[in-house]
């Protein structure tokens, strides 16, 4: 395998191969030179010569031909499928399509500069997209930017000193405690117990489609995390975009792998269902649709006239109603397996101000008295 980000391996012979771009086709196929040697940090510079030899001689005619969507499309399907989860790659594919194509999409390649990422970035937040969106889209174009570099392709990548700042306040749509109280007696009602679990244990929509049977420990009432489920994009072949398919994959994050405690109810009444095989809320071999238990949801929601909530909100809710009974945020972090109690303080900060502020006025109150 080459080192980090350098196309260079050691052969069968011993010698080191490193190789670089010396131009493409009108079609996107890459054509490569070679440079051999018998010590790595040889190959290494004269891999560095050579780019910058190419950046300076070669192709100003072919690179200025060079599209940013050529050169995407090129790296998405040539460097970056089969390396990364399906998923993430379908995700990808989205931010590149839905964000960047259309925008600056039919620039030239080597003319692209900081401004033009800074206007995409201006654009999107104008439209109203959320920071973790725009960071998201910079992200993505910065890696194919630096892939580019490493290629000889571009002299610099436009996207090294952009840095997005969040000056807005993201308000996560959370059920009040009332609406809480009447969702979880129609859950209980239609008995939907993935619903129940959302709302009692935090887990995530696709973590609790991919419960199986083997992760429920009864004797100590807990539940261990181990998959996930998402609908993706059919995966036989990269352009294909109609067909979808259920991916189970490891879940979001290291972090993600947790055992949690299960409420003795909810215990109860999954022993109550029909089959112990397989998937607990699909069948032996097939895990639950998340857009099925999405819908069911959404049911509840409506025939109980409450608005803007979807699995997620869930999430939100036990989250936030944990923040209100006082728990401390280590613990938090790990029930709802974020990969940092950072990740838990800035999704919930809102919630811990309100429980801040409530301690120094009850602190207030306490010296008043004195």
């Amino acid at each position: 395998m080459p080192r980090r980000g350098e196309n260079i391996y050691k052969r069968k012979d011993g010698r080191y191969e490193g190789r670089y771009v010396i131009r493409k086709t009108p079609v996107g196929k890459t054509k490569f030179d070679y440079v051999y040697g018998h010590h790595y940090i040889t190959v290494k510079n004269e891999l560095m010569r050579r780019k910058a030899d190419s950046c300076r001689n070669c192709g100003s005619e072919y690179v200025l031909r060079m599209t940013l969507s050529s050169w995407m499309e090129h790296w998405l399907q040539t460097e970056i499928w089969g390396r990364i989860k399906p998923s993430s790659f379908q995700t990808y594919r989205n931010i590149y399509q839905r964000y960047i194509k259309e925008d600056i999409g039919c620039l030239d390649l080597a003319t692209i500069t900081p401004a033009h990422v800074h206007n995409l970035m201006q654009s999107l937040s104008q439209k109203g997209f959320a920071i973790s969106t725009m960071k998201g889209v910079l992200r993505l174009i910065s890696s194919a930017m630096r892939s580019a570099l490493e290629d000889g392709l571009i002299r610099r990548n436009p996207c090294a000193k952009i840095r997005l700042r969040d000056d807005r306040i993201a308000e996560q749509r959370v059920l009040t405690r009332s609406e809480q109280e009447k969702v979880q007696q129609e859950a209980w009602k239609e008995e939907e117990l993935p619903v129940l679990i959302g709302l009692y244990t935090g887990m995530r929509l696709g973590e609790i489609c991919a419960l199986k049977w083997s992760d429920v420990n009864w004797e100590n009432q807990t539940i261990t995390v181990r998959r996930t489920v998402q609908r993706i994009r059919c995966t036989a072949h990269p352009s294909n975009e109609r067909r979808t398919i259920l991916a189970v994959n490891s879940p979001k994050s290291a972090g993600s792998y947790r055992v949690l405690p299960m409420p003795s109810v909810l215990l109860e009444s999954m022993a109550k269902l029909e089959t112990r095989e397989g998937y607990v809320f699909g069948s032996d071999t097939r895990p639950a649709d998340p857009r099925t238990i999405q819908r069911r949801l959404h049911r509840i929601t409506r025939d109980l006239d409450i608005q803007g909530v979807h699995f997620h909100t869930l999430r939100h809710s036990f989250a936030t109603r944990l923040i209100e009974l006082g728990v401390d945020i280590k613990t938090l972090s790990v029930l709802l397996g974020h990969g940092s109690a950072k990740t838990t303080l800035d999704c919930y900060g809102h919630s811990l101000m309100d429980q801040k502020r409530c301690a120094i006025e009850k602190f207030i109150q306490c010296t008043a008295l004195k």
